[in-house]
C-alpha cells in the first residue's frame, strides 16, 4: 500500500510522521510525502490507499484539516488518520460540552451562553467561583478562575462585546476594548484568536491538586497524572509529571475507554478530575505529546467491555505511533476485505 503523509514537527520528541514512515516501511508500505498547503494537494495523494496527518490547533492547520480531511475520507475514500468522528471535535470546547451532555459522559457542570442577557441573569445567581474558558487552546492558556459575580458580569461584557484572545489578561480600558474591536473590524486576527459572541462557564471542582490523562489508543490505554502549578488549580501544561501506575484509579481507565468507545474514535487522550468519588471528563483530545506516552512504563490492554471487561498490564515502553499503525493497518485490512 502507498500511504501520503503530511509532516509534523511540534518540537523534540513531538513529531509523529518520521515515526510513521518508520513503522510503514517497516511493514513493506510505501510512504509518500504530501503538502497539504498546496494547491494540487488532491492530485498529490492520487493512487494513495491512506491518508495520515497529525494537525495542531494551530490556525492555518485548523482551517486546512477541517475542510480537506472530509473530502479524503468521505468522497475519495481513503482511510484517514485522524478520521473525522475521531477529530471533528478536536479544540472545541464548547462541541464537547454538548457531545458530552448528549452522550451522558461524566464531566463538570458546564453552561455555554450565546445571549448576553441570559448569561448576565446567570451569573447574578450562579455560586462561585467557577471557571471561564475559550473554546479552543492546549496547555490551561484559555483558563481562568473566576471568583466572583462583579468578576462573571465582567468578562461577560468583555466577550459579548470587543472579545478576547486570553482569560488571564486583565486590561479592561477603553483602550484594550478598542484595540480588540478594530483587530476584529480589520480581521487582523483569525476568530481562533478574538474570541467573541458566547460565554463559556464550568463549575470548579476543588480538591483536585492533580488531574490523570489517560491516552486512549485502539484497546490500550496509557496513563500519568500531572500535578497543579505552584499556588494555581491547572494541571494542564504543568509539565509536573507522575507515571507512578500504583497511583492511577482504575475509574478513570474505565472511564477514558468508555468516552472512546462513545466517541468511537481511533484514538482520544482526556482529562479526568474527581467530582467528589466520581471520575469526570474535562475535555478530550485526539493528539498529545508523543514523548510523554512514550516515557509511559507500560500500558494496559481492555479485554472486553470498557466497564467491566479485564485490564491487562503490559510492561515496557511503546511509542505511540507504533499503536497507531498497527491499528490503521488493520483498518485497512479490514476496510479491504469488506470491498471484496
Amino acid at each position: 500500500m502507498i500511504i501520503a503523509i503530511q509532516p509534523d514537527n511540534y518540537g523534540v520528541g513531538d513529531a509523529s510522521s518520521p515515526l510513521w514512515k518508520k513503522f510503514l516501511e517497516s511493514s513493506g508500505h510505501e510512504v509518500r510525502w504530501v503538502d497539504v498547503r498546496r494547491a494540487d494537494i488532491l492530485e498529490q495523494i492520487k493512487g494513495c490507499d491512506g491518508f495520515m496527518w497529525r494537525h495542531a490547533h494551530f490556525d492555518e492547520m485548523h482551517l486546512i484539516a477541517k475542510r480537506l480531511l472530509p473530502v479524503i475520507e468521505k468522497e475519495l475514500g481513503l482511510i484517514v488518520y485522524p478520521d473525522q468522528k475521531t477529530s471533528w471535535h478536536y479544540d472545541d470546547k464548547i462541541t464537547q460540552a454538548f457531545l458530552f451532555d448528549a452522550l451522558d459522559i461524566p464531566t463538570p457542570k458546564t453552561w455555554v451562553w450565546f445571549n448576553r442577557k441570559d448569561a448576565h441573569e446567570w451569573a447574578t445567581q450562579t455560586n462561585y467561583p467557577v471557571v471561564l474558558k475559550l473554546f479552543s487552546g492546549a496547555g490551561s492558556s484559555n483558563v481562568k478562575l473566576i471568583q466572583s459575580k462583579d468578576e462573571a458580569h465582567q468578562w461577560i461584557n468583555r466577550l459579548f462585546g470587543t472579545g478576547t484572545n486570553s482569560p488571564n489578561e486583565n486590561d479592561f480600558s477603553l483602550k484594550s476594548r478598542l484595540m480588540n474591536a478594530l483587530a476584529i473590524i480589520a480581521d487582523k486576527k483569525s476568530h481562533h484568536e478574538i474570541h467573541h459572541g458566547y460565554a463559556y462557564f464550568q463549575e470548579f471542582l476543588p480538591d483536585n491538586d492533580y488531574d490523570t490523562r489517560v491516552t486512549i489508543i485502539g484497546n490500550r490505554a496509557f496513563a500519568f497524572r500531572r500535578f497543579n502549578r505552584p499556588n494555581d488549580f491547572r494541571a494542564s501544561g504543568s509539565g509536573i509529571i507522575d507515571y507512578n501506575t500504583e497511583h492511577i484509579d482504575e475509574k478513570f481507565i474505565r472511564l477514558a475507554f468508555t468516552t472512546a468507545n462513545q466517541l468511537h474514535t481511533q484514538s482520544c487522550a482526556i482529562d479526568g478530575v474527581w467530582k467528589g468519588g466520581t471520575a469526570t471528563t474535562v475535555e478530550v483530545s485526539y493528539t498529545y505529546v508523543s514523548k510523554v506516552i512514550f516515557d509511559c512504563p507500560g500500558h494496559w490492554e481492555l479485554n472486553g467491555h470498557p466497564e467491566t471487561g479485564d485490564l491487562i498490564w503490559i510492561e515496557g515502553h511503546m511509542n505511540p505511533e507504533e499503536a497507531q499503525i498497527i491499528d490503521y493497518l488493520t483498518h485497512q485490512k479490514l476496510a479491504k476485505l469488506c470491498q471484496t
